[in-house]
């Protein structure tokens, strides 16, 4: 009896310790243990040499969440059948039951933001990030947009503008611009921005504009000539040829850097402009950068005009790898380490992880596309995909530079593909029967509660 008391009395003991020891959070999500000051909206922070987001109760946050938090899910491909949706409704209900679930799951497993693509069911509870789609698109098999176009700048303000469901809402965290843009050659084959520009036609906004920086870059077209490969004899010639080779590499690099920053730099800044004609206030989060794909030069544009540099990360196989040393050679693509440090270096800005994710074999999922051997290459076991979860989260929130991560997605895509790729995998939380993967979320409630304390170097 003594004995099964003393015991009671530890176990009572370890309990209060541990919840001595969790962080408390504010209304938002935000660490109570670290108070910079209130104010109306989420903004940005550096403190002892760290970045933090700042919930409108003034204290700390790092954003952690999942993309595609919705009772929906995906299109089943060749069918207009959504297998989560479905199974959703046989297990809850209704959305308002499925949104009951998710809150509870959301809160017990660390999680705090509704990521990209997310439904509007929990953004009373929860902060959130919406994407804007500012681009308007323009790039193809031989083209690059031409953001020195007025028309084109234009464009972009517009769709940046439309912001005002948002303004006024204190739970939004801030706009992403786009998401994945091929700002350098990938899997969609377009063409790089300045091969891009240089292949337009001569009385094209952005052709002008590269001519322009040609001649002011060099006292002569022999000057010119000496670095670059063209058939042309003189300046005039040059505006019809639609393409130049190099012949110094680091001549030639540096005009390409300096070029592509420029173009990048006129996206940036409509896209911000279109948004501080309506919304002076809430944070702009960059553009969703594919990790190994960003160019050093739209990369450093993006830090002038964004409060936060956003980043999807995923592995690349063993064919991807091989495809990005062919191709780096000619690539103004930013370092590739996958602590991602050098958007941070070459920004000075916060950075955000607003996808990665692990497909595990041990699944109903085929795992098939995209392919492992090009890029997200398969794990054997759940257990995997929550020993990769803690290994990268470690990784990038033990660095000063990191204010959160955003896991892809909620729930798995349907065995059969989605709609519009046929992409099936095992990316989910919780499987498309809506029910959790417990390796991985109880991984996820552990690393969450640890990382306040680990990014703040405690």
């Amino acid at each position: 009896m003594v004995f099964r008391y003393a015991f009671a009395l530890l176990l009572c003991a370890v309990a209060m310790s541990a919840a001595a020891d969790a962080p408390e959070f504010d209304a938002y999500g935000g660490w109570m243990a670290k108070d910079f000051g209130a104010a109306p909206w989420f903004r940005t922070q550096e403190a002892d040499g760290r970045w933090w987001l700042v919930t409108p109760g003034g204290h700390a946050f790092l954003s952690l969440g999942s993309c595609v938090v919705n009772p929906r899910g995906d299109i089943l491909r060749g069918t207009d059948t959504r297998p989560y949706r479905d199974n959703v409704l046989a297990k809850h209900g209704s959305d308002e039951g499925w949104a009951e679930a998710t809150r509870e799951r959301y809160h017990a497993w660390g999680l705090n933001t509704l990521g990209n693509w997310s439904g509007e069911e929990l953004r009373k509870d929860f902060p959130y990030t919406v994407e804007l789609g500012v681009s308007g698109g323009g790039w193809g098999k031989d083209s690059v947009p031409d953001f020195f176009d007025p028309a084109v700048q234009d464009g972009i303000r517009e769709r940046a503008s439309r912001v005002e469901a948002y303004v006024d809402d204190p739970n939004l965290i801030g706009y992403y611009l786009d998401n994945e843009l091929p700002w350098s050659t990938d899997w969609r084959f377009y063409p790089d921005l300045f091969p891009g520009y240089m292949a337009m036609p001569s009385e094209a906004p952005g052709k002008q504009r590269l001519m322009a920086f040609l001649q002011e870059r060099y006292e002569d077209f022999a000057a010119f000539a000496r670095v670059w490969l063209a058939k042309a004899e003189d300046w005039d010639s040059l505006r019809e040829a639609r393409k130049v080779t190099p012949r110094n590499r680091a001549r030639a690099e540096a005009d390409m850097e300096e070029f592509v920053y420029l173009a990048a730099r006129e996206y940036f800044r409509n896209a911000a402009e279109g948004i501080r004609s309506k919304d002076d206030h809430h944070l702009i989060l960059g553009c969703r950068f594919v990790w190994v794909l960003a160019p050093r030069p739209v990369v450093r544009a993006c830090g002038e005009f964004c409060d936060v540099v956003t980043i999807n990360y995923y592995e690349a196989g063993w064919l991807g790898k091989l495809a990005l040393k062919l191709t780096g050679k000619t690539s103004l693509r930013i370092d590739t380490k996958p602590d991602l440090a050098a958007f941070h270096e070459l920004t000075g800005k916060p950075l955000m992880v607003t996808e990665f994710s692990f497909r595990g074999r041990e699944s109903n999922n085929p795992n098939s596309f995209p392919p492992g051997m090009l890029i997200q290459p398969t794990v054997a076991t759940q257990q995997d995909r929550a020993d990769k979860f803690e290994h990268y989260v470690t990784q990038w929130m033990s660095q000063p530079a990191f204010v959160g991560y955003h896991w892809f997605q909620w729930m798995d895509e349907p065995a059969g593909g989605r709609a519009h790729d046929g992409e099936n995998g095992n990316y989910g939380l919780v499987t498309i029967e809506d029910e959790p993967w417990p390796a991985l979320t109880d991984r996820l409630r552990a690393v969450n509660e640890n990382v306040w304390s680990l990014h703040a170097g405690e």
